[in-house]
């Protein structure tokens, strides 16, 4: 059974591969270490609270721009 950071870190996983990202560049995005981010969607490690609105923030502004991209792109 998954845990709820397991779910949560899914959650972020899934809305990054959406727009062509890996959890990897949304690890690097938020400053932490993927193989910590690894250690924590298998749920070996729990991490704080803030580390994972961290990594979501960091998927958001990686969406964010992809996103923007797309639009100039469209654009011209």
């Amino acid at each position: 059974m998954e845990s709820t950071t397991q779910q949560a870190i899914r959650a972020i996983r899934e809305k990054a591969e959406r727009s062509g990202f890996t959890l990897s560049d949304v690890a690097y995005a938020a400053g932490i270490d993927k193989a910590q981010v690894s250690r924590w969607s298998t749920g070996k490690v729990v991490p704080l609270y803030s580390a994972v609105i961290n990594l979501q923030a960091a998927c958001d502004a990686l969406v964010e721009a992809r996103l923007l991209m797309l639009q100039k792109e469209s654009q011209q």
